[in-house]
């Protein structure tokens, strides 16, 4: 599953593509990948996108008309998690007709060239004709603005796949968001100015006798990281995965602190990790992998003092570290 690296990545890029254009249609192969009334959705531009821990928020409004607050009281949103499998591929109007039908031998020379872009995890459907027995939502979109010589406003298409049918969309008032089922219960967003080290060690004081590595996963405690990273941030801060939360003290916790930052920043600099199934939004893999210290690196030589990386399973997922940097 994606962290927040690599979502914030998919929303940067999708920003760059498809702010501003509008909302022909939405078609809905598969039922229960969407809720909402699609249709609310027609005629409405978007406005902008954001992240909420590994959610994406997509908000739309009418054409040329203004939120009439902040609290987004007269725009849809367009919510979408990726979970396991997700996809969205992007084909806009000048290459549709040629991504709907060429082998895939020549869209995949296409995709590297230019045109069709991929946001999210890299699946056979990468290369599939689009639509695919995978795709569960279709956005039709068009150009707010045309070019002087456009004759016709031709349709882009937005294609969530989705494998496993375990990502969702949901289109909900903008003003609701913040009570959806999903974003209701996420916690701080850690590179947020309310997570300081007196949260993380306050928070760590709650759960004495929770591992730390279990702490920092806990989405209603801080969102956004994932098995990857909180590997990671551990090792920065040369604590165990295995350590105790009442054995945590507070200048460890503030160490801590500042690893999750350094790591989750360094994530969105190398555009996120191509592990398993993760592509950036441009559909080029993700450079982050290059810098991992610890995680999927077990029996390799620890780039701090050259003992050997460990792993072990723990909460019910691998847990890497380096036994003599940490403690």
């Amino acid at each position: 599953m994606p962290e927040l690296p690599e979502v914030e990545t998919v929303v940067r890029g999708l920003s760059r593509h498809i702010v501003g254009q509008r909302v022909k249609h939405i078609h809905i192969p598969a039922k229960n990948s969407f809720k909402g009334t699609a249709k609310k959705a027609e005629g409405l531009s978007i406005k902008k996108i954001t992240r909420r821990g590994k959610g994406i928020i997509i908000e739309l409004a009418k054409p040329g008309v203004a939120r009439k607050s902040e609290d987004g009281s007269n725009s849809l949103s367009l919510l979408i998690h990726l979970k396991m499998t997700g996809q969205l591929i992007y084909v806009p109007a000048s290459r549709h007709a040629e991504f709907s039908s060429a082998s895939k031998s020549k869209i995949l020379k296409r995709v590297q060239d230019d045109g069709r872009l991929n946001f999210g995890h890299p699946t056979d459907d990468f290369t599939n004709t689009m639509p695919s027995k995978h795709t569960r939502v279709i956005f039709e979109l068009t150009p707010t603005r045309l070019p002087a010589h456009s004759l016709t406003r031709s349709s882009n298409f937005l294609y969530f796949n989705d494998q496993r049918r375990f990502g969702w969309v949901k289109l909900t008032p903008t003003k609701d968001v913040p009570k959806d089922k999903f974003f209701a219960g996420l916690g701080l967003e850690p590179l947020d100015k309310k997570f300081t080290p007196t949260f993380l060690y306050d928070a760590i004081k709650r759960r004495p006798k929770s591992n730390i590595k279990a702490i920092i996963l806990d989405q209603t405690l801080i969102t956004g990281l994932g098995n990857i990273y909180s590997n990671e941030a551990l090792f920065y801060a040369r604590i165990l995965p295995t350590r105790l939360g009442k054995t945590i003290k507070k200048p460890e916790a503030t160490k801590l602190h500042s690893a999750i930052q350094k790591v989750l920043r360094l994530g969105i600099k190398h555009s996120g990790t191509s592990i398993a199934n993760y592509r950036s939004a441009e559909g080029a893999l993700g450079n982050m992998q290059k810098y991992l210290t610890v995680y999927g690196r077990k029996g390799l030589p620890c780039h701090g003092c050259k003992g050997t990386v460990k792993a072990i399973h723990l909460n019910g997922r691998s847990a890497y570290f380096c036994p003599s940097c940490q403690k």
